[in-house]
């Protein structure tokens, strides 16, 4: 006899078995249909922490009212057991699909991401966050109108808005949480996340969905996790040599180590990915947002335009005020053009203009109302309106705005690919330095050099030399790199900026204030971080070199050193400060933070530190030197919270040389 649940379901057959669970085609003797019905497994019923996630994948789906996810129906305990009752679908996930054919057509990739994209807009627009994107989480069902995509599983979402403290505890940052191949470098590093990272994941799907290849992988977790923090990706044309270079410069951004480099959000990255199905081929349908709260609206542009939304030359999707329109942006990242009354309750047409800019910036918007709104057309234009139409409508008119704006839309997504080939050189060049050197570039005078106060870290990797001699030249790289891709963001995070690297060291300066307080702060979070990688990558990870800090702080003299008739110069900072640093890190254990009694004595409020012997000062006597251990803990929140500070300079002219 078929086990019954929560006194209504019946389950019939097995679908699916995973860690928490089993999923089951159940009939509903209530409703008289089938359901799929998730029901936790009975050796995790004792675990809270599963209990809760559980519950907290029903409630996340239940909030997203969108054709894309999958629908819950119910919830609720049956014998202790949480169960999730959804819809049923008929088809197969992506995964399925890529195992049968391998890799799949860009047309068919852009079709699916698009749809994708707009599960992703409704949960980011109310502050959920995926965390599993992956094929297997994908799920495609046959329709009549074509296929259809849907997102399942949402057991391990983080929240942005402000249920996010409760939510967020039960998968605390520092958990691995997700499936490795698809994480983003911050996932992975265990980091605080956003929805940047579902973008990387969704990156990662359409890269494989096009390769058959996943841009980062290896045998081992930990070496899948290295990869995607420091490794590089192959460009997606070296593996299908149909695909533009367009194709691998979107890739290139969209899997941006550093999330600032990324996509912003899903719909512009949709749109982006669109741009290049349409460089394969004219997009077939052009998408039109009508928003009027006159109810004959609709069947009066259904019937003008019925020939044209039968050949699928026009695909229309209404909205009856600017707040439903703004919804219908976030569900369709692929929504060219909209038609807008100005006058409409809840949110009238200028409202949604200036709003719309930032849910969909590539949407050309033509404004519509009476003869007479001439005040309301040319505040219009000012916010961004492509052009304007007046009541009554003359539907060839329309017809040819509507052309028009399209074909602008089109051309703006063109440019998108230029404007991220451009882009690309963010990637490789760190702001601080080019606010340091472009000042160097227009003025000949920096070159007399000048004083300037601030605090100065040496990082060296501990064990690097002799682990270095057993590795492979390219090997070695992958080591360095891996370290400085904690090091360095921890040290900008925080208002340093990196002078240089010097082999396995790195060098950099903080100015401005609380520049030293600053300084060991961001020592402190490298050693933690390094740590916490060692923990979840393993020892035989790069991350266990581990590191030895020296720090110092006090006047310097920076300028530009090198040959100038070479066009060779760098920008630095030099004098007994950098030297008494680089001696500390010489000096320094595996895991120290060595300090002098100065600046031991300037940050004290901050830091418990502990006397740790002394160093030879040339010409002078010894200086007594002292290891940082840890934050003060009732000052742990207010050094976290110091301002991120710019490199300042000072003129040589207001400050007076350091005594000899």
């Amino acid at each position: 006899m078929a086990q019954e649940i929560g006194g209504k379901y019946l389950l019939e057959r097995e679908l699916a078995r995973g860690g928490m669970g089993s999923i089951w085609v159940a009939f509903d003797t209530k409703l008289r249909r089938r359901v799929a019905l998730k029901l936790m497994s009975l050796d995790q019923v004792s675990s809270t922490s599963s209990k809760e996630r559980f519950e907290r994948e029903a409630m996340a789906i239940a909030q997203l009212r969108n054709p894309h996810v999958i629908q819950v129906y119910d919830y609720g305990i049956n014998d202790n057991a949480p169960y999730i009752v959804m819809e049923l679908l008929d088809g197969e996930d992506l995964d399925s699909r890529l195992r049968k054919r391998g890799r799949l057509p860009l047309s068919t990739v852009n079709t699916i991401l698009l749809q994708a994209s707009r599960a992703l807009g409704a949960a980011h627009g109310v502050g959920i966050i995926h965390r599993d994107l992956k094929p297997a989480n994908i799920f495609i069902v046959a329709g009549e109108g074509g296929e259809h995509v849907k997102i399942l599983d949402f057991g391990v979402v983080a929240l942005v808005n402000g249920q996010a403290e409760a939510w967020n505890d039960i998968t605390r940052v520092g958990m691995l949480v997700g499936t490795p191949a698809y994480m983003s470098p911050e996932q992975a590093r265990g980091k605080p996340v956003d929805t940047r990272s579902d973008l990387w994941s969704l990156a990662v799907v359409a890269y494989k969905s096009l390769t058959a290849q996943l841009p980062f992988a290896a045998a081992a977790i930990g070496e899948i996790i290295v990869q995607i923090c420091t490794g590089t990706h192959a460009p997606p044309s070296s593996f299908v040599p149909s695909l533009s270079s367009e194709v691998d410069a979107f890739f290139e951004r969209a899997l941006a180590k550093d999330p600032s480099h990324r996509f912003q959000s899903v719909g512009e990255m949709a749109a982006a990915f669109a741009a290049l199905a349409e460089a394969e081929g004219p997009l077939r349908t052009t998408q039109i947002l009508v928003i009027d709260d006159e109810p004959d609206v609709k069947m009066l542009i259904e019937q003008r335009f019925k020939q044209q939304i039968k050949r699928n030359v026009y695909q229309f999707t209404f909205a009856t005020d600017g707040l439903g329109a703004l919804e219908e942006l976030r569900r369709n990242p692929e929504l060219e053009v909209a038609l807008s009354d100005i006058n409409m309750p809840g949110m009238d047409g200028l409202t949604f203009l200036r709003q719309a800019a930032e849910v969909s910036p590539l949407l050309k918007v033509i404004m519509v109302s009476a003869y007479s709104d001439t005040a309301n057309f040319r505040a219009a234009m000012n916010r961004g309106a492509i052009d304007f139409l007046v009541k009554p409508i003359d539907f060839k008119d329309l017809e040819a705005t509507i052309e028009n704006a399209a074909r602008r839309a089109r051309e703006v997504r063109r440019s998108i690919r230029a404007m991220e080939e451009n882009g690309l050189l963010r990637l490789f060049v760190n702001d601080g330095i080019v606010d340091r050197l472009l000042p160097v570039i227009r003025s000949a005078d920096s070159l007399a050099g000048e004083f300037v106060h601030g605090t100065v870290v040496f990082i060296d990797l501990h064990g690097f030399q002799e682990r270095s001699r057993a590795l492979a030249a390219d090997a070695v790289i992958r080591l360095i790199n891996a370290n400085f891709e904690i090091i360095v963001p921890e040290l900008t995070a925080r208002g340093g900026v990196v002078d240089k690297y010097i082999g396995d060291a790195v060098m950099a300066l903080f100015q401005g204030k609380d520049h030293a307080v600053r300084a060991v702060e961001a020592c402190l979070a490298v050693r933690t971080e390094l740590t916490r990688m060692v923990d979840r990558v393993g020892e035989d990870s790069p991350y266990s070199c581990g590191v030895s800090i020296g720090v110092a702080s006090g006047e310097m003299i920076s300028g530009s050193i090198g040959s100038r008739s070479m066009g060779r110069l760098d920008y630095t900072v030099l004098g007994e400060v950098v030297a008494r640093a680089a001696r500390l890190s010489e000096r320094a254990a595996r895991g120290q933070i060595l300090v002098d009694e100065a600046l031991c004595d300037t940050v004290q409020g901050f830091f418990i530190c502990e006397e740790n012997g002394s160093v030879a000062e040339p010409g002078t006597s010894e200086v007594r030197v002292f290891n940082v251990l840890e934050t003060i803990a009732g000052d742990a929140a207010s050094v976290a919270q110091l301002p991120t500070v710019a490199l300042e300079r000072t003129s040589s002219s207001s400050i007076k040389p350091p005594k000899p």
